[in-house]
């Protein structure tokens, strides 16, 4: 596998560009062949804290590519509407999973209410007090190396272009990347997988692996290779999405440093805000409304009536096996479930990694440990993006009733026994090796809608408990006395104050 194609820019095709540029054997050849006329879809911002560091072992430090690409820091999502009060799944590392170093956070708050778990959450009230997690290379989230930025906000169109450049720049001092910009309209297959790939022009290109970042489209694994993709439009209903940017009226204020995600009639709207403006999007069932009515009511949610309207189809899914004979999908070509929580980029760098490894071991014929190791993660997702849901307790429109009234039964075996076992078996769950989310992100969506079953501690443990919590209502009031205010550290930090 010395010569790799790479079908597709966008977000996925780029970060495989440039993961594979850094870390895959030096005799490796790199194609991208790209269709500018398609371009990506440029609406996804928010990230998860891998993200940054995947991009640190592309070579790229957060200051080469936060400042470009308007990134905002972010501590977490608010749910909104969800349930009877609002709730926040945090970003922390797994580490602030434990009170002490045997106590879990989530065995002495399963037994209160949830007005006093979202009271005591580090991250949630740091959120709300608008202040920067970062402070002259201290972090509030508790990382101690300057690659561990957590999650970030960014552009997304912007970081496609922090990418291209910096695979370009492989061209000019090693001769491994080559960029193609044409469209494919073709192919060639045999018994061993794709034999060639075909430009409008009549143009060969081949290569011994090939990566589609062809998008919803799948045009390499679903189209060439006849792999099946398995639906899930009768679990998550919401199929389309309309997406806009509005302007700040007050920075300060709205550039706050976390994602919000906020119930509407036949959906949700996420709220983003990058250090130029706030990205706004409404996920939506189209069986439950109109494109032209989901527009009118972001638009009225949101207040903007200027901003041209982006929308989107979603192709909620999967496939059994994304890498194939001589062909692995990432991004939206391997699958999406929904934009909730932001798991589609950790999703893409997590299979990009388990390539390049099986690659660099010169182990392509063990593949299949790619598909098992992406269908570990893809079960995850779904059964926490199925959760947020299903714990929910709004039910006031007729997509609010239809989608609650499912049961954890249409979901496939292994994401109904991965809610069992994070209701059930919490320690074992916490040490999922495969885990996307920690035992904290669970436990806050899941308690917020009366999904996790608690236990009453020993007096002496709650005593100590409460001496511990007190601590760190403590640090967060410091807090506010050192860290800056979230816009404003940006501006400072990107010398554009």
């Amino acid at each position: 596998m010395k010569n790799i194609i790479i079908l597709g820019g966008g977000s996925s095709g780029w970060l495989t560009a440039a993961y594979m540029l850094k870390n895959l054997m030096p005799d490796t050849n790199i194609t991208l062949i790209e269709d500018k006329r398609q371009g990506p879809i440029g609406v996804g911002e928010g990230t998860q804290p891998a993200t940054a560091q995947f991009l640190y072992d592309c070579g790229l430090h957060p200051v080469d590519w936060m400042s470009a690409t308007d990134a905002t820091f972010k501590y977490g999502v608010e749910l909104d509407g969800w349930t009877k009060n609002k709730y926040f799944v945090d970003n922390e590392p797994p580490e602030n999973s434990l009170v002490s170093q045997h106590l879990l956070i989530t065995d002495y708050f399963g037994s209160k209410s949830n007005e006093e778990w979202t009271r005591f959450q580090p991250s949630y009230q740091m959120a709300k007090k608008n202040i920067s997690p970062k402070w002259y290379g201290l972090d509030t989230n508790f990382n101690i190396a300057d690659r561990s930025y957590g999650a970030v906000h960014f552009n997304a169109l912007k970081i496609v272009d922090v990418l291209a450049k910096h695979c370009v720049n492989y061209r000019s001092t090693t001769n491994r990347f080559k960029l193609v910009e044409t469209k494919i309209t073709d192919y060639k297959v045999d018994e061993n997988g794709i034999k060639a790939l075909i430009d409008e022009e009549g143009n060969f290109y081949k290569a011994d692996l090939y990566i589609d970042c062809s998008g919803f489209k799948s045009m390499l694994l679903e189209g060439a290779l006849k792999e099946p993709h398995i639906p899930y439009k009768d679990i998550l209903l919401c199929d389309k999405a309309v997406a806009m940017p509005k302007s700040y009226t007050n920075p300060k204020e709205e550039c706050h440093p976390y994602t919000k995600a906020i119930t509407m009639n036949a959906g949700w709207r996420w709220q983003i805000p990058t250090y130029e403006r706030i990205g706004n999007g409404y996920c939506y069932s189209s069986k439950h409304i109109t494109p032209e009515q989901a527009e009118k009511e972001l638009r009225d949610s949101i207040g903007e009536d200027k901003s041209t309207a982006l929308h989107i189809d979603i192709k909620a899914g999967t496939h059994k096996h994304i890498a194939l004979k001589n062909v692995c999908a990432v991004g939206l070509a391997a699958g999406f479930i929904e934009p909730l929580e932001a798991n589609n980029l950790t999703w893409t760098t997590s299979i990009v990694r388990a390539v390049v490894e099986l690659l660099n071991n010169n182990n392509w014929q063990s593949k299949e440990m790619i598909n098992g190791y992406f269908n570990e993660i893809n079960d995850e997702i779904l059964a926490f993006i199925f959760s947020h849901y299903y714990y929910s307790t709004k039910d006031d429109t007729p997509f609010w009733q239809e989608i609650r009234n499912q049961s954890k039964r249409q979901l496939p075996q292994p994401s109904q026994q991965l809610i069992n076992d994070i209701q059930i078996n919490k320690t074992a769950f916490f040490y999922r090796s495969s885990s996307m989310f920690n035992l904290t992100q669970w436990f806050s969506m899941l308690h917020a809608g009366g999904g996790f079953n608690s236990k009453k501690l020993p007096d002496e443990i709650e005593k100590y408990a409460k001496y511990f919590i007190a601590n760190q209502y403590n640090r967060v009031e410091q807090a506010k006395l050192f860290f800056k205010n979230h816009y404003e550290y940006l501006s400072e930090s990107y010398g554009k104050n």
